[in-house]
């Protein structure tokens, strides 16, 4: 049996883990995305970035049509809001849209255990099966449910199909203003989303979206969900005012959100109008709780979320509370989203249950959806892949190109010089060969030009180790936050002080590299005065840093902050790189502090005293600034044992 998502149907099951789409690809996670909602009486958008593990709102924004007499908006009024958001925003990230959830199809179906190489051909030959349209007419996706198997246990896929044209005509919206459209979600899947990211359910629930021409209700039990459109929405309320008091739609429409500001209106209003709607909103969800304990048992759900523009209706809260004896809450803050300074964030303080299918209709191109489905025809998708990787061929070819020319210029160089002394050698060589004392100056000379590759491999050997001792820093740096944007949490009536305190704890917490040197050191250590100077030296090289921090409350504690977050990790960091500290004479590691300085406004880059600071006015500033440098070798240096002295014989 084949389930259309506006009657009851089969629930709808899906796990945290890797989804995978019938193209038989991950998904590939970018950093910063626009999430456009086209939903029937308003456009809502939100730009989103992941930062540091987090998914950051920089930016959002909300257009709303004018209704007609129907309620019904038009392909121009969207175009319209469209060219409105457009005029408003500068649009070069790439683009998520969010289908409607009316059109689509989904059928959940039991496949035998099968080979990961192989699913693409077998859930290919179960949806010819299983959608009642030729595959070439529609545009499917399917997800594999993530969960634990028994050995031999049917796996359970999830299959999403939608027409071909009416994709194409979605679609057409937005490519004909020259938007890059990564990937279309579908409505439904976007309040999942947000509710498994944002609200972070721990027990059975109910998300009830409404919306203005319907409603999407999602039960929500641990890891599996179903889903069912709902036929009531704001809309529907609208008209019952439009008939009730011969009123244009427009003129009900206002009439509605105006019951917020006249309550003895709203009271009459909500008990004549609204109220019966709401019984039957109420019949709808108690059908579809029935429905699901009949096929999963009894389940006890513990609250029920709002979400959508009709939350906002007068007395829903109460009413559903009461009718469902369920605990309800309208969805007014954000949990884990994090929430830039640049963001409009009264536009989404006022309209964020609005804003769930934006916001979670993102996740799945930033890599962290609970549920992805991809709804982008097959051949959009090759050929952005096939864009993409052109780029990055083009620039990885511009810096291969760059590398070996410059390296083929060293090489060259250093050939050529090497060359020159092997062909003075030589010359020098061949009379001495000839000659009484020819053997002791040809092998003089032997050594000398064994010492020019010796200092041509030394070249190399430096390279490599200041590669190591940058991976190292950069390693310990990337544990550090690297971010000016603290986490929001809305309503922010109290958000100037937490703002401060936050971004005060956020600068405490960082550190700055102004420089780091890593050159190669004569070490005179590495020699054996017992056997002489002939001994190789150990490589010994130094590698030093300046480290700045915000001042602490004396410089003993910036030191130690240092000491404890910087210099232990980096010292882990260089011997996971092959370069250990190397000991000092008392058996401790060779570390030195050198140079304190505290309380400076600047931040100076240059190790030689050059002019290269820059203005004051860093954050967190006044700064502490240490240098620490290490003696490190490329592995640790054995101490010989004393050698045992022969006895003469007779001696005793």
């Amino acid at each position: 049996m084949f389930c259309h998502l506006q009657d009851p149907g089969y629930p709808s099951r899906c796990w945290r883990g890797g989804q995978v789409s019938h193209s038989g690809n991950q998904v590939m996670a970018i950093n910063t995305v626009w999430s456009i909602d086209l939903g029937k009486s308003s456009l809502k958008a939100a730009r989103l970035r992941r930062s540091q593990g987090h998914v950051e709102i920089i930016a959002v924004d909300k257009v709303d049509y004018p209704l007609g007499e129907g309620g019904e908006d038009t392909s121009a009024l969207a175009r319209e809001a469209l060219e409105v958001f457009l005029a408003r925003n500068s649009v070069k990230d790439p683009v998520v849209v969010a289908h409607p959830g009316q059109g689509t199809f989904s059928r959940f179906i039991k496949m035998p255990a099968f080979d990961q190489k192989k699913v693409d051909d077998m859930v290919g030959y179960e949806a010819s099966q299983q959608i009642p349209f030729p595959l070439d007419e529609v545009i499917w996706d399917y997800h594999v449910v993530d969960r634990e198997y028994l050995p031999g246990e049917e796996r359970e896929v999830a299959l999403f199909a939608i027409r071909r044209e009416a994709v194409e005509d979605f679609l057409l919206e937005f490519t004909n203003k020259e938007l890059a459209v990564e990937s279309v979600s579908i409505g439904y899947l976007g309040v999942l989303n947000y509710a498994v990211h944002d609200l972070a359910l721990e027990e059975p629930s109910i998300i009830l979206d409404i919306g203005a021409s319907h409603t999407d209700l999602i039960l929500m039990d641990g890891d599996r969900f179903w889903i069912r459109a709902v036929p009531h929405s704001g809309n529907e309320i609208t008209r019952a005012i439009q008939e009730r008091f011969n009123l244009g739609f427009a003129e009900a429409e206002k009439l509605k959100l105006a019951t917020a500001r006249e309550p003895q209106k709203a009271v009459k209003i909500f008990q004549a109008i609204i109220q019966p709607k709401l019984k039957e909103l109420v019949g709808e969800i108690h059908r579809s709780i029935g429905f699901y304990r009949s096929q999963y048992g009894e389940v006890n759900f513990s609250k029920l979320y709002l979400l959508g523009n009709g939350s906002r209706i007068i007395g829903i809260k109460r009413f559903l509370q009461e009718s469902l004896n369920t605990p309800v809450e309208k969805v007014q803050s954000i949990s884990h989203y994090r929430v830039s300074r640049e963001a409009n964030l009264k536009l989404l303080q006022s309209n964020l249950p609005a804003f769930s299918t934006a916001l979670g209709s993102a996740m799945h191109i930033l890599g962290d959806a609970a549920c992805s489905v991809d709804l982008v025809p097959a051949e959009d998708k090759i050929a952005k892949e096939v864009n993409r990787k052109k780029k990055h061929v083009f620039i990885a070819a511009a810096i291969v190109l760059l590398a070996m020319l410059i390296s083929n210029y060293l090489l060259t160089k250093q050939t050529s010089d090497f060359k020159g002394d092997a062909d003075f050698a030589n010359k020098e060589i061949a009379p001495l060969k000839k000659g009484k004392g020819g053997k002791v100056a040809y092998d003089a000379l032997g050594l000398e030009f064994n010492g020019l590759i010796s200092d041509m491999k030394g070249i190399v050997e430096l390279r490599g180790r200041v590669l190591s001792a940058l991976q190292s820093l950069d390693s310990v740096l990337a544990t550090f936050p690297n971010s000016n944007s603290p986490s929001l949490t809305v309503p922010v009536k109290d958000g100037a002080p937490a703002l401060g305190e936050q971004m005060e704890e956020l600068l405490s917490q960082r550190l700055w590299i102004p420089w780091a040197r890593f050159s190669r050191l004569d070490d005179p250590m590495a020699k054996d005065p017992k056997k002489g100077s002939d001994v190789p030296t150990e490589p010994t090289y130094e590698f030093k840093v300046r480290v700045m921090v915000k001042s602490k409350d004396n410089l003993e504690q910036s030191v130690a902050f240092i000491r404890e977050k910087f210099q232990k990790p980096l010292e882990a960091a260089l011997k996971s790189q092959g370069l250990d500290i190397k000991p000092s004479k008392e058996g401790g590691p060779l570390v030195e502090i050198g140079t304190i300085q505290p309380n400076l406004d600047e931040i100076y880059h240059s190790p030689s005293g050059r002019d290269a600071g820059t203005e004051g006015g860093q954050e967190g500033r006044p700064f502490d600034s240490v240098e620490v440098s290490w003696v490190v070798v490329t592995s640790p240096v054995e101490v010989p044992e004393p050698e045992a002295e022969e006895e003469t014989p007779g001696e005793g």
